[in-house]
């Protein structure tokens, strides 16, 4: 790669003992705070309001409706198609509900049907609460569930999940049984289960082979994780289900904090956008919907891929398919995504660098400059943000602001197990 240092970024989800350092280190414990947030991140209908939260306000929000003969979805509570006292009622008694809940044993707890938006765009309806569940999704899930204390919920994984599985971040769930494939799963083994429900992705790419939205006994909750980078709305609709409304806020208020952060330092930059990346690996181009491609681009640089790929539906491409245009548009930093894990040793990673061969890029800037990294694939978006913004503008981010987070995302939400913190499982610098 030339007598250039290549300052490579590997970030993998390590255990950590102590908390973070000061500057990114994040507080959740302030009662007092509420999200601004009204992007309808809490996807469950009789949100009327569209913020984080489903309560008194959502009411007062319908009524006023109703007294101005207006409509929107996210009011209907009941999906009926109007919104009139029916949908106020219905808040009312999810509110109740939740309230009853808190505190109970499974056993003791009442139940009712919601209506929701899903990540196939479709609004479908699920009992509330989830109790115990079968992820039929990647390790993703099985991450965001851990973030917001709704690991015990889990009782059946998949495949996919065990084909990239962390050592350690992921070891208290290694005896629990898998059902098969994510995209079409044993139905007999998820049958075998004692779960209520599969918690899946869309229904084009997971589970494909469940008829409806119920299996058996056992109910179908198709919610957002990665897609668009969405992990707060998969964090919240995750947490509202499983009664860790509060948990899934803490963990989002982390985000959101690192995400102002971020941005603004971001606005004191100016002309961000002509600073050009490609990420992905060798042979595939992420673009659009993919959720990394989507947090790096958040800092305001440009992915080449969406110039290329612009169907924002699609996550990427062949780069073969498009190599002509990728050296046309002349990236200045190449950024390798890859699964990487925190058992891994030193010579391991480093072997995994070495592994992505981008000599096909060597007319571009980023070859020819050195500016090759590698980032984890599998940390929370806004983290890729953070990663990306420090590679693309270090005179306004530093690596320790980065190292800084990730101890404090792995501090709080992540179950470490007790293993020592390893600087180069975060930052690796092959030699010059």
């Amino acid at each position: 790669m030339g007598n250039k240092k290549v300052y490579a970024v590997i970030l993998v989800i390590v255990l950590v003992v102590a908390a973070a350092g000061a500057y990114f280190a994040f507080s959740s414990s302030d009662d007092s705070y509420r999200s601004s947030n009204t992007d309808g991140r809490l996807a469950v209908l009789g949100n009327a309001d569209e913020n984080d939260y489903l309560d008194s306000k959502d009411i007062d929000v319908i009524n006023d409706m109703i007294e101005n003969g207006k409509y929107s979805q996210m009011a209907d509570a009941n999906n009926d198609g109007v919104v009139n006292d029916a949908d106020a009622k219905m808040v009312q008694e999810i509110i109740d509900l939740k309230k009853y809940n808190e505190g109970k044993a499974d056993s003791e707890k009442k139940s009712m049907t919601v209506n929701y938006i899903s990540v196939d765009n479709k609004v479908l309806s699920a009992e509330i609460p989830v109790l115990k569940i079968v992820i039929l999704n990647s390790q993703r899930s099985l991450s965001l569930a851990i973030a917001i204390n709704a690991g015990d919920n889990i009782v059946a994984l998949n495949d996919y999940i065990y084909t990239y599985w962390d050592e350690n971040l992921f070891k208290n769930y290694k005896d629990l049984p898998t059902v098969g494939d994510r995209k079409e799963p044993s139905l007999e083994e998820i049958l075998k289960t004692d779960a209520d429900t599969i918690y899946a992705g869309s229904e084009t790419k997971y589970g494909v082979n469940i008829q409806g939205n119920t299996l058996g006994d056992k109910q179908v909750l198709r919610l957002v994780t990665y897609e668009d980078g969405r992990l707060a709305d998969g964090a919240l609709m995750l947490g509202f289900f499983t009664d860790h409304d509060e948990d899934a806020q803490k963990y989002v208020k982390w985000m959101d904090d690192l995400t102002s952060k971020i941005n603004d330092k971001l606005s004191k930059i100016e002309d961000k956008d002509k600073t050009r990346f490609y990420v992905g690996t060798p042979t595939y181009m992420y673009a659009g919907l993919d959720g990394v491609s989507t947090a790096l681009s958040a800092s305001g640089a440009t992915n080449v891929g969406n110039l290329i790929v612009t169907d924002p539906t699609k996550p990427g491409a062949s780069t073969s398919e498009y190599i002509e245009d990728i050296l046309k548009c002349n990236p200045q930093y190449i950024i390798g995504g890859k699964y990487i894990y925190t058992h891994q040793s030193e010579s391991e990673i480093k072997a995994v660098y070495d592994s992505m061969d981008f000599s096909k890029f060597a007319i571009t800037d980023g070859y020819v400059n050195n500016e090759i990294y590698m980032i984890n694939y599998d940390l929370p978006f806004c983290i890729h943000t953070l990663i990306g913004s420090t590679i693309f503008f270090p005179e306004a981010f530093s690596v320790a602001e980065l190292e800084d987070t990730i101890k404090d995302y792995l501090s709080q939400f992540c179950e470490t197990n007790g293993y020592e913190f390893n600087m180069y499982n975060f930052v690796y610098f092959p030699a010059d």
